[in-house]
C-alpha cells in the first residue's frame, strides 16, 4: 500500500482534490493512491489526471496547481505529441 508521500507533487495534488470531494471515503481515495505511485512520472500523472477526473474536480486541480482550465485543451494535445 502506498502512501500519498510517496507520489509526485501532481499526485499529491490529486489525491487532495479527492480527499476534499471524498473525505469520508478513505478506500477510493486510497485506490487512487495505489494508482498513481504506478506513475513514472508528473507528466503521466498529469495525463492521467486529464482523463479522469470529472470538470469540477479537474477545475480543482488546475487552481491548485496554478494553471488556467481554459488552457487545458493545450495541455492535452501537448501531451498526445510526448
Amino acid at each position: 500500500m502506498s502512501n500519498k508521500q510517496d507520489l509526485d507533487y501532481v499526485g499529491q495534488k490529486i489525491i487532495e482534490v479527492l480527499q476534499e470531494e471524498f473525505p469520508n471515503d478513505t478506500g477510493y481515495v486510497q485506490s487512487k493512491i495505489n494508482r498513481l505511485s504506478e506513475m513514472d512520472n508528473k507528466y503521466q500523472t498529469f495525463a492521467w489526471a486529464l482523463d479522469q477526473l470529472d470538470h469540477e474536480n479537474k477545475s480543482r486541480l488546475f487552481e491548485k496547481l496554478g494553471l488556467d482550465i481554459d488552457n487545458q485543451i493545450y495541455y492535452r494535445q501537448l501531451f498526445q505529441q510526448l
